[in-house]
């Protein structure tokens, strides 16, 4: 239907694909991105999970037909595991693991002869990655990048992490509005529009990557590489359908499930490292317990399709997984919680947040909804920052 995204072959990119030159490394071949029907479109997935019983292996490229209907693309027989190895640590370079992937990606671009049986002739076929997938360290460690614990943490914009004064670890914070200073030097107030943030774009990612490579291992190499957080040219690079961050977003599953869900527990239970004391957003202790051992039981309640039994997050989250936090943010938070904050705006906040997720889960999404889940977004951590304390930053370079 035009103008509703149901798929990624509704998406800006596959279309803006369409009558484009095939591009593999420098070369521009004669040949355009999906002119015959039986071209293939691909994307990855690579994390240090294991899809398998065994957990001494883990995979770290799994590769994903979308021609497939989505009933099937993502079954456990039609996805191609192109990399197991053994865990618990990532391989030391990211480029060399995936080099022989890389050389049957590039060829399956450029072409190769196929035999199609229904119509007893030999044919041209092609085959295309267009997305990328996966958990930040994995997709910072094949993109080359710093990551989350770099300068610019984000590798969809250019806005800069800071710290807060006092504390001791070295984890850094993007706020869109932070005073920053220190205790010798002027504040400085640091602000980011969200509807004007400074985006990375392909070719200014490339134009630094390269710039970084070419720079032997120093210091200097060192400056530019934290200055940019990109660590030098990835090898994925090479394949002319993928374009650098764009086509490697942030997945659902460790953004919101295993991440901001999770998180934002950590706030209401007073828990969130040391920083939640005397917080108005913290419930009480025996208000928590309540809502835990309700949230337990109301799951019997719930026929088995919707998901897994709820455990007791008042007394253990580690036995939760993506999917438990979906069935109770999604289902059950917004009762449990109703009317026990000490101030309704982080109950309605938490709302606002489960009215986004459920947009973003339809099967068929229209562009309003898409301005609406952007819209919503903007207003949620603007909403969100307001909500907070306001914290102290540091400057990094102290």
């Amino acid at each position: 239907m035009p103008g509703t995204t149901m798929d990624i072959f509704d998406g800006l990119h596959y279309r803006s694909l369409l009558g484009e030159r095939v591009v593999v490394g420098d070369r521009t071949l004669p040949h355009n991105y999906f002119l015959d029907q039986r071209d293939i479109v691909l994307g990855f997935a690579t994390n240090g999970f294991a899809p398998f019983k065994k957990w001494k292996h883990t995979t770290w490229i799994l590769i994903f037909n979308y021609n497939l209907p989505p009933d099937q693309r993502f079954q456990k027989d039609n996805i191609l595991c192109v990399g197991i190895i053994p865990g618990p640590k990532k391989p030391s370079d990211a480029n060399s693991f995936i080099h022989p992937l890389m050389r049957e990606l590039l060829e399956l671009a450029a072409s190769v002869s196929v035999y199609d049986a229904l119509s007893s002739s030999i044919f041209t076929l092609h085959a295309y990655v267009i997305a990328g997938f996966g958990d930040i360290p994995a997709i910072s460690m094949l993109m080359h990048m710093k990551g989350h614990n770099g300068l610019c943490p984000c590798r969809m914009c250019k806005i800069q992490g800071i710290g807060i004064l006092g504390l001791r670890n070295k984890m850094l914070y993007v706020p869109l509005s932070c005073c920053m200073g220190n205790r010798r030097t002027p504040t400085d107030v640091v602000e980011y529009d969200l509807e004007r943030l400074p985006l990375c774009l392909h070719d200014s990612f490339m134009v630094q990557a390269k710039s970084v490579e070419a720079v032997p291992t120093g210091m200097r190499h060192e400056e530019l590489a934290k200055a940019y957080s990109i660590k030098g040219v990835p090898l994925l690079s090479a394949l002319g359908s993928l374009r650098f961050p764009q086509l490697f977003p942030f997945d659902f599953m460790h953004l919101i499930w295993e991440n901001l869900i999770p998180n934002l527990v950590l706030f209401w239970s007073g828990n969130y490292k040391g920083m939640d004391e005397g917080q108005p957003y913290v419930l009480h202790p025996n208000i928590w317990q309540a809502i835990g051992a309700t949230s337990t039981e109301a799951t019997k309640l719930i026929p088995s399709s919707f998901g897994a039994s709820i455990p007791d997050l008042a007394k253990d989250c580690s036995y939760f997984t993506s999917s438990t936090w979906s069935m109770w943010s999604l289902f059950i938070g917004p009762t449990m919680l109703q009317g026990h904050f000490p101030k309704d705006c982080y109950y309605n906040h938490f709302c606002s947040l489960v009215r986004i997720l459920n947009l973003c889960l339809q099967f068929e999404i229209s562009k309003e909804d898409i301005n609406d889940i952007e819209s919503g977004i903007h207003k949620w951590v603007v909403d969100y920052e307001q909500c907070v304390p306001p914290f102290r930053f540091r400057n990094i370079k102290d």
